[in-house]
């Protein structure tokens, strides 16, 4: 069996130019694994991750640099207007998946692909000031909603469909509320 890690942002509907060369090799990855799958005796498995959050993620990241702007208590965090609706799943819930597949290794097919996340969406607006008023209640926003524009092909919406991960046994513990909370405990 073979695990790959893919990203929301290399859907096939989705044409995010952002991202471009990252996405292409994802994609020419994944289809290079499925023909492989399908001429040889191996199981290629693409775990396609949606926003993955937690302890340890690269301080340049979306979360970790929001996290980093609220300590500093910045006085303004220009932004999209935050309509994007993501699928946040914290880190522990993907190690989880990743294992629920390994366990149950025997009944993947040659090849698949499993959407990890939570199957719920939430507005960037709303993660952000959650994320705020966990931290610092009562605090007034630092965040301009509305300040940048939004990228040509944004993706305005990604959530998992994890119906077939779920079959196998695997759901997600926390939910984005959760997650921030143990994000936080664990910093």
């Amino acid at each position: 069996i073979f695990l790959n890690t893919d990203s929301f942002f290399a859907k096939k509907d989705f044409n995010y130019q952002h991202m471009r060369p990252y996405i292409i090799t994802k994609r020419h990855f994944d289809e290079i694994g499925h023909y492989y799958a399908n001429m040889h005796d191996i199981s290629f498995v693409n775990m396609r991750l949606e926003h993955v959050y937690g302890p340890g993620d690269g301080e340049n990241k979306f979360i970790p640099y929001i996290i980093d702007c609220l300590n500093k208590k910045q006085s303004c965090v220009k932004c999209t207007t935050g309509e994007q609706i993501r699928d946040f799943i914290f880190v522990d819930d993907v190690v989880n998946a990743y294992l629920t597949i390994l366990e149950n290794r025997k009944e993947v097919p040659s090849y698949t692909e499993y959407q990890v996340g939570t199957g719920a969406g939430v507005s960037l607006k709303d993660f952000l000031v959650y994320l705020q008023n966990t931290m610092m209640p009562g605090s007034s926003s630092i965040f301009e909603f509305g300040a940048i524009e939004q990228r040509d092909n944004e993706i305005m919406f990604s959530v998992a469909n994890n119906k077939n991960l779920k079959a196998m046994g695997w759901k997600p513990n926390f939910d984005y509320k959760k997650g921030i909370e143990e994000l936080l405990k664990r910093l």
